[in-house]
């Protein structure tokens, strides 16, 4: 599987500096997500993060390596290193999200929950290596390097983006906005291949494109979508851009 290589902008030892340095330290099964992916697939200039978010299978696996990296661990595959940078791994099926989407179908329809899971195991498979660099904004100069790193795919950022976003409490409504303006610039910036969406299973696509048309195609969803992502105006998300990004998806 081809590498491919995004540089990232930032400051000396800034967040993306020191996110970068201990991705390179971190074993290489573990499949990257949350902003840090979103920022490979996007590229530079995106909102900023300060922790780190991977899927892993069969975590128990990796979890010693982890720790001794950390500053303290705790069950649940929450981990905390130096330099106050956290990472949270969620620990995937040991099947495929086909395999899982079917086994839960047997009781009915997926709820939002089961969804969610279904798409963080498609993410996981689905993941591509890239080597991240970090490079500093005012020179240039190469920072820190995580070669063949894992990242999960645009599409597979988009599934989880769009099964999270439900379950979200509403005492987190910065969450939500996070979700859906990570969501609209991956549709514009990310360049999604319409044919990704064809690789998960049906009904997993069938719920991410419901999601995404409710969002950002519809005039009532993307009133609402604007007042929760305004607040993110560096860069600003044009929201027809992302509704013709969404057409082209779902037209495919």
């Amino acid at each position: 599987m081809a590498t491919t290589q995004v540089l990232l902008s930032g400051r000396r030892l800034g967040s993306t500096h020191r996110e970068v340095e201990l991705l390179a330290r971190l074993p290489p099964e573990l499949r990257l997500i949350g902003g840090l992916a979103v920022m490979c697939r996007v590229g530079t200039p995106h909102r900023t993060t300060v922790d780190l978010d991977a899927v892993a299978r069969d975590l128990p696996r990796y979890h010693d390596a982890v720790a001794r990296l950390a500053v303290t661990s705790v069950s649940g595959g929450q981990y905390h290193f130096a330099d106050h940078l956290d990472l949270d791994v969620i620990d995937v099926a040991p099947m495929s999200s086909q395999d899982l989407a079917d086994h839960l179908s047997v009781a009915g329809p997926l709820s939002d929950l089961e969804l969610n899971i279904v798409a963080h195991t498609w993410a996981h498979d689905a993941a591509t290596p890239v080597d991240i660099v970090a490079i500093d904004e005012h020179d240039g100069q190469r920072l820190a390097v995580a070669p063949a790193r894992l990242v999960a795919s645009a599409a597979g950022l988009v599934a989880m983006k769009a099964t999270t976003v439900s379950l979200r409490a509403s005492s987190k409504p910065e969450k939500r906005a996070s979700d859906l303006y990570d969501l609209g610039r991956l549709l514009v910036a990310g360049h999604v291949p319409p044919g990704d969406l064809h690789l998960m299973p049906d009904v997993l696509r069938d719920a991410v494109i419901e999601r995404l048309q409710g969002w950002f195609a519809t005039d009532a969803g993307r009133d609402r979508t604007y007042r929760d992502v305004r607040r993110f105006d560096e860069p600003r998300l044009d929201l027809d851009d992302a509704a013709d990004a969404v057409e082209a998806l779902t037209k495919a």
